[in-house]
């Protein structure tokens, strides 16, 4: 008996072996400066994309809530060197969060 029963995990292999060997040749030719040149302006437009993107929505939003941009955070002030606690505080303590909105007063609904 001969051996040539043919044997395709075999003949899979080696034939992916030369299609990666003949894909690896030619990427090896191909010039990369054009290329790189390329992806770099690519890149400075797509930021200028999302740059004229951001200040879109900023006009739109700014137009349907009714105010201005807002202002970047000051400096908090340093604690007082001595704080009473004594009694109870006079106003009771507000948010001092500087993107949410001050909590809704409270009471009933009327609307």
């Amino acid at each position: 008996m001969s051996d040539d029963k043919p044997r395709p995990v075999d003949d899979l292999k080696e034939g992916l072996g030369l299609l990666f060997r003949a894909a690896k040749g030619a990427v090896e030719k191909l010039p990369t400066d054009k290329l790189e040149d390329v992806a770099k302006d690519a890149a400075k437009e797509v930021g200028r994309a999302f740059e004229s993107i951001g200040s879109e929505i900023e006009k739109v939003v700014g137009k349907v809530s009714g105010s201005s941009p807002p202002a970047p955070p000051a400096a908090a002030p340093p604690p007082p060197a001595e704080a009473k606690q004594d009694g109870p505080p006079s106003e009771p303590p507000r948010y001092d969060d500087g993107y949410a909105p001050e909590p809704p007063p409270k009471g009933p609904r009327v609307g």
